[in-house]
């Protein structure tokens, strides 16, 4: 299988214009038949909102899927507690305060590995496009090699030096 990643913020699913144009070439350039997405509203919203990739996935008349472990999966899992309290507290010169979500490496590794295991079950042939964190898609690139997948990283908005993109290098914890 083929496996397309595009690492985003979060905020970025519900509204980028550039996003939805990013997974629209992307798709049509690698021939997904598939998207996949970590959005968590879908999960914990109601009414749910529609992600712009799950739009995108509308549009073209492909699957969409919801790829996320849900508490109950993540609290079966072990891994919820820690996950849940994750975001670090940092104070800049200036005297700002920045939050910073940090990578678990065994519980967001035990969520990467799920998210692979949903995608196979979806898709055994052809190309997936997945959307997920960007904190996650460096680890899921890995993972995915590892399984034997051919894989291509992208990362939207990709602007290297920018806040952002420095933002995007998982800080462990």
């Amino acid at each position: 299988m083929r496996l397309v990643i595009i690492g985003t913020e979060h905020d970025f699913q519900d509204f980028d214009e550039d996003l939805r144009k990013c997974i629209a070439n992307v798709m049509e350039s690698e021939h997904a038949t598939l998207i996949c997405e970590e959005y968590l509203k879908a999960m914990y919203c109601r009414p749910a909102p529609i992600s712009i990739a799950h739009q995108v996935a509308d549009s073209k008349e492909i699957p969409w899927v919801q790829i996320d472990m849900t508490t109950e999966q993540r609290i079966a899992a072990g891994i919820d507690a820690k996950l849940y309290n994750r975001m670090q507290v940092r104070y800049e010169a200036d005297g700002t305060v920045v939050q910073r979500l940090r990578y678990a490496p065994k519980e967001d590794g035990i969520r990467e590995e799920f998210w692979l295991d949903r995608i196979a079950e979806e898709q055994t042939e052809g190309t997936a496009l997945m959307v997920c964190g960007s904190l996650h898609a460096r680890k899921l690139s890995e993972k995915a090699k590892q399984r034997g997948h051919d894989t291509k990283l992208l990362f939207h908005p990709e602007n290297p030096g920018s806040q952002f993109w420095v933002s995007i290098t998982p800080e462990s914890f």
